[in-house]
């Protein structure tokens, strides 16, 4: 009587864990972050606006600093006025130095089909132009990146 309780608790160990690994190997990972990492190979140091379209007024996002933001707490940025919208709000630490990474999550970019466009902004010229003469004089550059054979972008952002 005793052997078959123990081969039946066993049995039934063995079903309910089972269960529990296939139920945690079943469930996704919402929570992973993967970013495409990109260089600032110019001189200036920059704001940088993502779009999916050739137009200055489509940015959706910014690249952000490769590295902890708060660097750049203790710059002045009173009077920078970039894209408009909730997004970008809070965003005016998000300039990146020369010589310096910066990312986006791959979300941002997974829905652009082989061609993003990357808007420039120098951080002077957004200090000291309002967003309306940035865009009337035209204070910007424009990256346009394509993905290459295996679908991955260029990564060294230039003029």
């Amino acid at each position: 009587m005793m052997i078959m309780s123990i081969n039946k608790n066993k049995r039934n160990l063995l079903g309910i864990t089972s269960v529990v690994f296939c139920v945690i190997s079943c469930i996704p990972v919402w929570d992973t972050k993967v970013a495409v990492v990109f260089r600032n190979c110019t001189n200036d140091t920059l704001f940088i606006g993502v779009s999916h379209y050739d137009n200055i007024d489509s940015v959706d996002f910014m690249l952000f600093p490769h590295y902890n933001i708060l660097a750049n707490s203790n710059v002045d940025t009173t009077n920078i006025s970039l894209w408009q919208g909730e997004f970008f709000e809070n965003k005016k630490d998000f300039f990146v130095y020369p010589d310096s990474l910066c990312s986006i999550d791959v979300p941002s970019l997974s829905c652009i089909p082989d061609t993003c466009y990357f808007f420039l902004i120098k951080y002077d010229d957004a200090k000291r132009y309002s967003w309306d003469e940035i865009r009337a004089k035209k204070l910007f550059r424009k990256w346009i990146v394509t993905k290459n054979a295996e679908g991955k972008f260029d990564n060294e952002i230039k003029y």
